[in-house]
């Protein structure tokens, strides 16, 4: 599913982006991993977890039998900059660990902007960026980290689509598909 077939309304214009910006090469990787098994529990560190297409991260509360029946290919996994948490940390005087961003994946060194639209690889589980989006009130009530949604607003994360089975590890690496990267 393209942009131009599913709008959010509560997604970020490229435009509006505060998060990294692309840059000619970037090499980007998995700082850390999160899933949380209930939709308002904890997020819990894993040093691995499985990824199925269409599907999620096993034992994440987003993890269903198909995510585009639902029509919402977004939902199945989200991403957020490690730089984001430390530039938002540092303008409004706050600690956001990532557990408490409620993303499950934590990246280094790749513009997540970089990934919107088209096909990447994280190890080697194949993912497509579906939609930048904004913080909601449920983040900043879970993770009671007040001014949380204003230090996130415009740089909340990337909504991707798993579009193959495998386990993604810590530390892994995060690509361009070799035939989006030319």
């Amino acid at each position: 599913m393209s942009r131009a077939e599913a709008k959010f309304a509560w997604e970020t214009p490229p435009e509006l982006w505060r998060g990294l910006k692309p840059s000619a090469a970037w090499k980007g990787s998995v700082v850390n991993l999160y899933i949380a098994p209930e939709p308002a529990g904890p997020m819990i560190s894993v040093a691995q977890v499985r990824a199925f297409a269409d599907r999620g991260l096993e034992g994440d509360r987003f993890f269903r039998d198909s995510w585009a029946a639902a029509k919402r290919p977004d939902k199945a996994v989200s991403l957020i900059e490690q730089e984001v948490l430390e530039m938002a940390a540092s303008e409004h005087h706050v600690t956001i660990a990532g557990n408490k961003t409620r993303r499950n994946i934590i990246t280094r060194g790749v513009p997540l902007i970089e990934l919107l639209d088209r096909d990447f690889m994280i190890g080697n589980v194949v993912m497509r960026g579906i939609r930048l989006f904004e913080p909601c009130a449920h983040l900043e009530k879970v993770s009671q980290i007040p001014g949380i949604f204003r230090a996130l607003e415009n740089r909340s994360g990337l909504k991707a689509a798993i579009l193959s089975d495998d386990v993604i590890h810590t530390g892994d690496a995060i690509a361009l598909q070799a035939a989006e990267a030319s």
